[in-house]
């Protein structure tokens, strides 16, 4: 108890969170927010660039990751700590957590994934493999199948962090300082550090950055957008996917919204496995749908994901709104347990434009989502078309069943 009303504090007034850049700072200063949490003699310590791969160069920024990785893992472990590479929609995430009194070590590590990679880079045949395989596993099952496929057909200009195999292509021989002068650029990084560590310490950690280059690549192709149209996963169950663009809509209203309908549709398809979901990116947001039902309920479950949006205006009202937007707020205390998952939500609200105080406004908007803000979300998600995607499930011949 006396945890989650700590955790509860800090999303919610966070007094001991200090963030954004000075005023009289450079223009390429990177901004900070540091979250002190003096408890444990630990920090956890994120460094996000927000950027996209550069065109037809797809996969660019999670290269560099794969490539980059196997020094940072012993150079952190040197310490006792561990690393953590993520490439999202929004930025290229590296996290390093580790005792505070070696903040300036840390901040060293993180700092030199700053700089490209020498060309030709050690264990590039090893990072692309790992591209390929993470390529391949987006389509193999039907789970990850349906989510790609509904997200290339909301944001098509979201490619795959893993890119393509044309864009492998030709990075497996590009220039990487070339590459990597179209991704990187000082006033596009982030820190937040969450610890027992302060302000000042990291901003001094952090005070000097790689200047960016001054070319890039000459030739900059288009990418490819990947097609899903040929590809169908194998599954023993029905996999129905429906997501809706909601660009415009209220964030926390369309958190809310996804986790009401997520309850009402588990009580009603006790047979099947439903999720909903709020996607929220710099590329916009949707509420994906995504259910796997048993063979013989596919009909059934279909009708049931198409009226989901109109059954579920029918069965809002003030005390299931108020239920929803608790569950969500606990879900954001449960993930902000640990250092790690405070950066990690901080960061992300931050690498989306939110700005560092970001995740405790959004957790203190939770709490105001009425009826009424449910029911324009709903509204607007039920005047346009929803993107679709079924995944039949797999019959064994009745020869091969004996």
């Amino acid at each position: 108890m006396m945890l989650t009303a700590a955790l509860a504090l800090a999303l919610a007034a966070a007094p001991d969170t200090s963030h954004a850049r000075p005023p009289d700072a450079a223009q390429d200063a990177p901004a900070v927010t540091v979250h002190r949490q003096p408890a444990l003699p630990t920090v956890a310590l994120r460094l996000s660039i927000q950027a996209d791969d550069p065109p037809g160069y797809a996969g660019a920024g999670h290269l560099f990751q794969h490539l980059l990785l196997p020094t940072l893992e012993d150079q952190v472990a040197r310490v006792g700590g561990r690393v953590q590479a993520i490439r999202g929609s929004d930025a290229i995430v590296y996290t390093v957590v580790g005792p505070a009194s070696e903040l300036d070590y840390l901040a060293g590590i993180l700092r030199s994934t700053l700089r490209a990679p020498a060309t030709p880079a050690p264990g590039m045949l090893a990072a692309l493999g790992a591209l390929s395989g993470e390529r391949a596993a987006e389509r193999e099952t039907a789970p990850q199948y349906v989510r790609a496929a509904l997200r290339a057909r909301l944001f098509p200009a979201d490619l795959p962090a893993a890119g393509t195999d044309e864009a492998a292509a030709r990075l497996a021989s590009a220039p990487l300082d070339e590459v990597w002068s179209e991704i990187y650029r000082p006033d596009r990084v982030s820190i937040v550090a969450v610890g027992d560590v302060q302000l000042d310490a990291v901003r001094r950690a952090f005070r000097s950055l790689p200047p960016p280059a001054s070319r890039g690549p000459a030739f900059l192709p288009e990418d490819t957008v990947p097609s899903f149209e040929a590809d169908t996963p194998q599954a023993t169950r029905g996999w129905i996917g429906s997501a809706w663009a909601a660009t415009d809509a209220d964030p926390a209203a369309l958190s809310v919204t996804a986790r009401l309908l997520r309850s009402y549709l588990r009580r009603r398809m006790t047979r099947s496995s439903v999720d909903v979901e709020h996607w929220w990116t710099h590329h916009g947001q949707a509420l994906a749908l995504v259910v796997a039902t048993p063979d013989s309920l596919v009909p059934a479950a279909r009708r049931t994901v198409d009226g989901a949006l109109t059954t579920l205006a029918g069965n809002v009202d003030a005390d299931a709104v108020r239920d929803a937007a608790a569950s969500v707020r606990r879900d954001l205390l449960f993930l902000s347990r640990s250092p790690e998952r405070m950066a990690e939500l901080i960061g992300e609200f931050a690498d989306r434009g939110a700005g560092g105080d970001g995740v405790q406004q959004f957790y203190a908007e939770l709490g105001e989502v009425t009826e009424d803000d449910v029911r324009r979300v709903l509204e607007s998600l039920g005047a346009a078309d929803p993107a679709k995607v079924y995944v039949p499930p797999q019959r064994i011949p009745a020869a091969q069943r004996r």
